[in-house]
């Protein structure tokens, strides 16, 4: 039976998941030989839990086009516990942190999780402040919540981060981060990072459409006054 590469999340391991079933979608060239990169599902078992898996792959090179044979890329883990995707408005340095940081979470790497969860609010400081190149994390926090681009409860929250990145960076720390640590830390780093890039500009954008509208009404109350 078939197998495809897949991280399980209960043996925090790549395992070769058992097939059961597959989708395609796309892949090949069009009419005018333009390239046609495809996508697929994959739903198996693992072998060593025979926990339920679902992965998902793209296509990376074309039979006869740019290779020999038909090429896709190790399957991401879908199901269970699908990683999180952050928000395309954050540059491209904290969200490679933030993707790397879901690889070490998928193969219970908690000590790497905690590094990269620290590097990608790192980045995000350094983008946001002027001389940001300069700052490292715990003053680059400081200074956003001095700055008023994040509130106290975000800093608090980017703190405790900033010290589990600490212990995770030094060797001469002991201190063990348990899956529960980790899952914590994740939600404080989407936290912020999604506030800084995301909500925060939503909310003024929001802001400034209410503001257009009550204008307008004012203006069209206004007008039907002066026409009575």
């Amino acid at each position: 039976m078939p197998t495809f590469l897949v991280n399980c999340a209960v043996c925090k391991a790549r395992v070769a998941a058992t097939e059961e079933g597959i989708a395609n979608q796309g892949g090949g060239t069009g009419h005018e030989g333009e390239p046609i990169y495809g996508e697929r599902l994959l739903v198996g078992k693992c072998p060593e839990c025979y926990g339920l898996v679902a992965g998902h792959s793209t296509q990376v090179a074309i039979a006869g086009y740019d290779s020999e044979d038909d090429e896709w890329s190790l399957a991401e883990r879908i199901y269970p516990r699908p990683p999180r995707v952050i928000t395309y408005n954050a540059p491209g340095i904290v969200r490679q942190s933030m993707s790397e940081a879901e690889v070490c979470i998928q193969v219970g790497a908690n000590t790497a999780a905690c590094v990269m969860f620290g590097r990608a609010v790192e980045a995000m400081c350094r983008n946001k402040l002027k001389d940001g190149d300069k700052f490292m994390l715990g003053k680059g926090l400081k200074q956003l919540r001095d700055e008023g681009v994040i509130d106290a409860k975000l800093y608090a929250w980017g703190t405790q981060l900033s010290a589990f990145r600490n212990a995770a960076a030094h060797p001469d720390e002991e201190q063990v981060f348990s899956e529960q640590d980790v899952e914590d830390l994740r939600a404080f780093a989407y936290a912020i990072i999604e506030y800084v890039y995301d909500l925060s500009d939503r909310y003024a954008d929001f802001v400034a459409r209410m503001e257009q509208a009550k204008a307008k009404a004012k203006a069209i109350a206004a007008k039907k006054a002066a026409g009575k």
